[in-house]
């Protein structure tokens, strides 16, 4: 019997107790994604981690110990809203919240101990609009940039954040944006919500050089995830040399999602994930784990997970939804602009 860890363990936190059923971001997505990785074969054969809420100590690494409290304080006046996005809260989101960001920490507390070559923390209220001091586009805490912070608590240094969700990972992005240890990379939609993320936010300081933005145009798909990847990431981690790869997982690029105009497919999904494996198995000691952001369209939601899945246990792609059948457009001078931008 080999004691090879395996290829993927899951944190799952569903946080029914967090759920608005007529929100986009509701209590039916973690569901969706376990209903959809049974139909696939998967089951029980994905390694469950255990999850721990997160200790403030670790939230107060990203976030002002003032917004960590006013939060707290908010769930006596739930349920309500409290970001125009609309952001909703009920009487239970501090504690789901706590889990959500726990959840991240247990896939790179996994990954790091050796107990999984990967991870993904199915787990929401999903993080990457929160602010330092704010809740943000339906996000409450960071729950990427918690666990980045706790892998460098850990020994780790150079940890690279790959961010493929279709809205900018604003909240992530002003957290490490003069923190050049910390390189974050995000491939959105141009002019998607909430507006940031244009190719010549760099960061500044000590992180200048360590934000990486990409805004892709209405339609981009499959072909320009592969180039992002090829010609922005693998050359960026090249320089980098990071020591954990973490992705922030946002399923709503898909070409199906109801909130925006991006077009990837499953097998799109799946090919990132095996270039993104791939660079972290070159620098990394394959260390990466994942970190649900959005996905909203729940079929396609959960083919993305699964293709997460089949690719990091060297299945082929699951394409059942089919793809766009519009052209893509060129990324050509976008991708030009970015590498010479950053001189890649």
């Amino acid at each position: 019997m080999s004691d090879a860890p395996p290829p993927i363990a899951l944190a799952v936190v569903p946080s029914p107790g967090h759920d608005d059923p007529g929100h986009p971001e509701h209590a039916g997505r973690i569901p969706a994604i376990v209903a959809a990785l049974a139909a696939d074969g998967w089951g029980d054969r994905l390694p469950r981690l255990d999850v721990a809420p997160a200790a403030e100590d670790a939230l107060a690494r990203v976030h002002d110990r003032r917004y960590i409290d006013a939060l707290r304080a908010a769930m006596a006046r739930a349920p309500g809203v409290i970001d125009p996005a609309p952001t909703y809260i009920t009487s239970t989101s501090f504690d789901n919240a706590l889990r959500a960001a726990g959840a991240a920490i247990a896939a790179v507390d996994a990954v790091l101990d050796g107990r999984a070559r990967s991870a993904f923390a199915l787990a929401r209220p999903p993080g990457h609009h929160a602010r330092p001091a704010a809740a943000m586009g339906f996000c409450l805490f960071g729950n990427i940039a918690v666990a980045a912070r706790h892998a460098q608590s850990r020994g780790i240094g150079r940890v690279l954040i790959v961010d493929f969700d279709v809205h900018h990972g604003n909240g992530t992005q002003e957290i490490f944006y003069d923190d050049g240890n910390v390189v974050f990379v995000s491939s959105h939609q141009q002019g998607a919500y909430p507006g940031t993320g244009a190719f010549d936010e760099v960061g500044e300081g000590a992180g200048r050089g360590a934000t990486v933005n990409v805004p892709l145009p209405h339609g981009a798909g499959d072909a320009a995830f592969d180039r992002v990847l090829a010609d922005v990431v693998a050359p960026l981690a090249e320089r980098v040399r990071p020591e954990l790869v973490l992705v922030s997982a946002g399923f709503d690029a898909s070409f199906r999602d109801p909130l925006a105009g991006l077009a990837v497919s499953g097998a799109g999904f799946h090919a990132a994930t095996k270039a993104l494996a791939d660079i972290a198995a070159r620098h990394a000691e394959g260390r990466i784990a994942f970190v649900l952001e959005g996905g909203y369209d729940l079929p396609a939601l959960g083919e993305g997970v699964v293709n997460v899945v089949r690719a990091l246990h060297g299945r082929p792609a699951l394409a059942a939804l089919g793809r766009s059948e519009r052209a893509e457009p060129s990324v050509e001078a976008l991708i030009d602009a970015v590498r010479g931008r950053h001189r890649l």
